[in-house]
């Protein structure tokens, strides 16, 4: 069965899935950081957003809501403060 949004069709989501925005913690392997990452589900792909997480160690993708947090102690590459 799909939802209706507005007038277009909307395929279900997978059984099970979480569409609530999710926290994920980032380490310096993850970066460059964007969203989504290349282990996401195909039902859950938006356009590629790159995500400045150097600044302030928390970041917020704005097509799907997802936090992103730096792991404590990670140090980033090229910011050697």
């Amino acid at each position: 069965m799909n939802q209706s949004v507005s007038g277009n069709n909307v395929p279900p989501t997978p059984e099970g899935s979480n569409l609530t925005s999710q926290a994920v913690t980032v380490t310096a392997q993850d970066l460059p950081l964007h969203c989504p990452s290349d282990k996401a589900p195909l039902w859950s792909m938006h356009p590629r957003a790159f995500l400045d997480i150097a600044q302030t160690g928390t970041v917020k993708c704005p097509y799907c809501s997802t936090v992103y947090t730096l792991a404590p102690g990670t140090v980033v590459p090229g910011h050697g403060h």
